[in-house]
């Protein structure tokens, strides 16, 4: 019985299977037959009939009786042979052989996909051809308009083209030419040729254009106007060789000649029309041309300016020499008070140095241009060379004599703040002997003393001749420190004298009733007398702070009361 049943489960599944894939296949048929008929029913045999609109001979007839024919075996041939797939597939499928069903199937597909690919082609075809004999009769025409208005203004200027009329003359007859060859294609029906015609022309019209445009300027260019200036320029270079100029280095002679040599050659590419070439080579002329311009123009200006500038340099250079020499004496004088630093003596030494060579290049420079041996130009970055010279040189000369004003300036600051110093030290003395204090320290007696040592070096110092102001400030800055330091710490010992004195006296109220008190109170008054003015009013002050919080600042502002 299970055996039944599951042969009878097999057989259902199979019938299951078979439907969906049978229906499967039946859908794709239906659809490659409605793509089939779409393509029957497409208006090909309309479109094709736009071309007899157009004259039915040469390449307009051959590519219709190509796409006729396409088009007879695409609806004879290729369709049936479509049909005939889905028939077989039809057929498999009722023998449930799905993949050779699907395999005509997908053969059938491809097919279509062909077909539907040549179809569009012969669209496209079909448009380029109609559109072509469009346009091209539309452009021949402009073009023919174009061409008479040329040739009108040739006939009417033949004057202004000398011996290139010829020449011109004759690639109108050609242009002539292929308008009667476009006019032919039309006439025979080769439009897509009547096309490549059209472009021809438009090209070679346009380059007859620019050559009836640019002729006539460019032959006078070549015949009068370049001439003209290579004369001019020759001219105005041998004029200059009479005022003196030299030009050695211009070699104006050999490059006029040079130019010469490529005005002949562009004249004759000029006869021949090669108008283009011709351009190029009388832009490269003209760019030689500014060059030599612009030599020759740097040379005047650079007379220009050596004639203007030199006598002014001379006179600031003369005012430079007397200034050092000046200054020189002034170096001597400060020696006999002051020590100069090598350094400066060395500035000094080079400002010298090259003021001589500055009047040497100078009076060098004045006789090759009296001599006239030597290029403007190159006068001109020399002189311009000195007068960068110079003025880096006043700028050095002034920061030198700066130096030798500051030397009297730093020994009188020195001299006044060695006396303020001496008053602060004399200060803390007197604080210090009006305090009756007991003593000082061991150090503070050092401190006081390494500070009149210092404050003597100084004085001693500054009484030395040639005076040394490096070494003056060297000890001066030693002093100060100490003599700060000094003045600082003998405040200190005072405040601290002073204020462990008021707590003592303060905490003798406590002596009796406060043991401890007492006994801190005799320890305070120990360090009081061995001069340690901070530990006693520190030991004073915790000792008082026990019994009494806050007593510190009450004393505080008895004393200030006080005071």
């Amino acid at each position: 019985m299970e055996i039944i049943i599951g042969i009878i489960a097999i057989i259902v599944l199979f019938i299951t299977f078979g439907y969906f894939r049978r229906k499967k296949i039946y859908t794709e048929v239906d659809r490659l037959e409605m793509w089939k008929v779409s393509i029957m029913n497409k208006p090909v045999s309309e479109e094709l009939s736009k071309v007899k609109d157009l004259n039915m001979t040469g390449q307009t007839e051959q590519l219709f009786e190509n796409w006729r024919y396409q088009w007879d075996d695409i609806l004879s041939t290729e369709l049936i042979n479509i049909e005939e797939y889905l028939f077989d597939a039809e057929d498999y499928v009722d023998k449930y052989r799905f993949g050779k069903a699907k395999q005509v199937l997908q053969l059938a597909d491809t097919k279509l996909q062909d077909i539907e690919q040549r179809i569009n082609e012969i669209y496209q075809e079909l448009d380029e051809l109609i559109g072509s004999q469009a346009k091209s009769v539309q452009d021949n025409e402009k073009l023919v308009e174009k061409f008479h208005g040329i040739k009108k203004q040739l006939l009417n200027q033949r004057h202004q083209y000398g011996s290139t009329t010829s020449l011109l003359e004759k690639e109108m007859e050609q242009l002539q030419a292929l308008f009667a060859d476009f006019e032919e294609a039309i006439a025979n029906g080769n439009y897509l040729v009547a096309r490549e015609l059209v472009a021809k022309v438009e090209n070679d019209l346009s380059e007859l254009e620019m050559k009836i445009e640019l002729i006539p300027s460019m032959l006078i260019d070549c015949q009068s106007v370049i001439p003209s200036q290579l004369a001019e320029v020759d001219s105005g270079y041998k004029e200059m060789l009479e005022q003196g100029y030299i030009l050695d280095h211009v070699n104006l002679e050999k490059s006029i000649e040079s130019l010469q040599d490529k005005m002949k050659h562009i004249s004759s590419l000029l006869l021949e029309t090669k108008v283009a070439e011709a351009k190029e080579g009388m832009e490269q002329i003209r760019r030689e041309m500014d060059q030599l311009y612009d030599e020759i123009e740097k040379e005047v200006l650079a007379k220009h300016y050596v004639v203007k500038e030199l006598p002014s340099v001379k006179t600031i250079l003369t005012a430079l020499t007397t200034a050092n020499e000046k200054t020189k004496q002034e170096t001597y004088a400060v020696q006999e008070s002051y020590q100069l630093q090598e350094e400066d003596l060395k500035t000094q030494r080079k400002i010298e140095d090259s003021i001589f060579t500055l009047n040497d290049r100078y009076e060098k420079l004045s006789g090759q241009l009296e001599e006239q041996t030597v290029a403007f130009s190159i006068l001109k970055e020399e002189l311009e060379d000195i007068c960068e010279q110079i003025n880096s040189l006043q700028e050095i000369h002034q920061q030198y004599t700066e130096i030798l004003t500051t030397l009297r300036k730093d020994e009188m600051t020195a001299r006044e703040q060695l006396v303020s110093l001496k008053k602060l030290l004399l200060e803390a003395k007197r604080s210090i002997e009006k305090s009756n204090i007991p003593g000082l320290p061991k150090k503070v007696y050092q401190d006081l003393s390494l500070s009149h040592d210092l404050i003597r070096a100084v004085t001693d110092k500054l009484e030395e001749k040639p005076l040394n102001i490096t070494d003056v400030n060297v000890l001066l800055q030693e002093a100060v420190s100490s003599v700060e330091k000094i003045h600082e710490e003998a405040m200190d010992i005072l405040d601290h004298a002073y204020l462990a004195e008021s707590v003592i006296q303060y905490g003798n109220r406590y002596r009796s009733k406060h043991p401890s008190i007492h006994e801190s109170l005799i320890e305070a008054e120990q360090l009081f007398r061995n001069y340690e003015y901070k530990s006693s009013l520190e030991e004073a002050a915790t000792s008082l702070e026990k019994v009494e919080p806050g007593v510190m600042k009450k004393i505080e502002k008895i004393l200030q009361k006080e005071a």
